[in-house]
């Protein structure tokens, strides 16, 4: 056995030997294609059986991914509610200070140097600076709600994209799964199929057995003739013997008493 380090030294040493003979390009081609063909090898060696099983757990990998994606999707989503019920507030805010500034306008219309609302007096001046400020807030706000109906229309195009994306992703998930469960019933059909193929029977056997049985049957055959012919006396009819009364027998050849006998005799 050669060392780890000589060895290696010997094997740098024929892949320069090629290299410099073939040319580098060459010699990388060749080296390629030796690698494809251990790795096509290899694939061939691995059983059907186990490929599938690793095919099984890759399916099985992608859940988490599911998982992680479907809770940005979410999170996205829950995000959008909560931006519009911003939305939405400050809209009712604002439609309240329009309001609120248009009496304050219609008060301004009217003429005269003071006005009162609540029971205070204010003047001309106090109700147009406060008019001025509202208009200022309401601008301000008008700006911050443009911003954040742009916003929402941004997330709900992230969220409508984030959607589909794990949709098709989980349909490519569910057809895996599915194509995983079909080639596991084609390779059970496919080994069933190979095993039936590989039956093999000895039809000599098969034949010497019918032989024996058709032999055996014949021997039983002549035991029972043998038997059936030692029941019947030898040279003899088997004929039932009469054991009928000798009255009787008189009476049905000539008739009951004798009487018609009588009268021919005379006695």
């Amino acid at each position: 056995m050669l060392p780890r380090s000589k060895a290696g030294w010997i094997a740098a040493a024929a892949v320069a030997v090629v290299a410099s003979s073939l040319g580098l390009a060459t010699s990388w081609s060749y080296l390629k294609t030796a690698w494809r063909g251990v790795g096509q090898s290899v694939r061939e060696l691995t059983p059907i059986g186990f490929d599938l099983e690793r095919l099984a757990g890759l399916i099985a990998d992608l859940q988490p991914e599911i998982r992680r994606n479907q809770q940005v999707a979410v999170q996205l989503e829950v995000e959008r509610e909560y931006l519009e019920k911003d939305i939405a507030a400050m809209e009712g805010q604002q439609e309240k200070a329009k309001a609120e500034m248009a009496k304050l306008r219609q008060t301004l219309a009217q003429g005269g140097s003071q006005f009162q609302f609540a029971g205070q007096k204010y003047s001309r001046q106090q109700v147009e600076q406060d008019l001025a400020r509202r208009l200022d807030q309401y601008e301000e706000r008008q700006t911050q709600l443009a911003a954040k109906k742009q916003l929402l229309a941004e997330r709900q195009r992230t969220l409508e994209a984030a959607t589909a994306k794990v949709n098709e992703y989980r349909r490519q998930y569910e057809q895996l799964q599915e194509r995983y469960e079909s080639l596991k019933a084609e390779l059970a059909l496919a080994e069933a199929a190979q095993a039936a193929g590989n039956l093999q029977f000895d039809s000599s056997k098969l034949a010497q057995a019918k032989d024996l049985a058709q032999e055996v049957e014949k021997r039983i055959r002549v035991v029972q003739k043998m038997v059936e012919s030692d029941r019947q006396p030898s040279g003899e009819i088997p004929v039932q013997a009469d054991t009928q009364p000798v009255a009787e027998r008189y009476d049905r050849l000539f008739g009951p008493s004798g009487k018609s006998g009588a009268k021919d005799s005379g006695v």
